[in-house]
């Protein structure tokens, strides 16, 4: 995953501030508000690309990989 969509890149600021993060969590605090299952599947493709790790209770996790993207696209 080399574009990240403007939703991908809102969910990285969203982990960036507050982590870790429910997909219901997520949901919520994202400006679009979208829908949770929309949440899930941005999560679980950012999580095949290395960007996001799950963990107990199914909240999702910057990982460094991620964390890197989020601080260049600020940039």
């Amino acid at each position: 995953m080399t574009c990240l969509s403007s939703q991908d890149r809102s969910i990285l600021a969203a982990l960036d501030s507050a982590q870790p993060a429910t997909v219901a969590e997520l949901a919520a605090v994202l400006e679009s508000r979208p829908h949770p299952m929309t949440v899930e599947r941005r999560c679980q493709a950012l999580q095949q690309a290395g960007y996001l790790n799950r963990g107990p209770g199914g909240a999702y996790r910057l990982t460094r990989a991620g964390t890197s993207t989020r601080q260049t696209a600020a940039d």
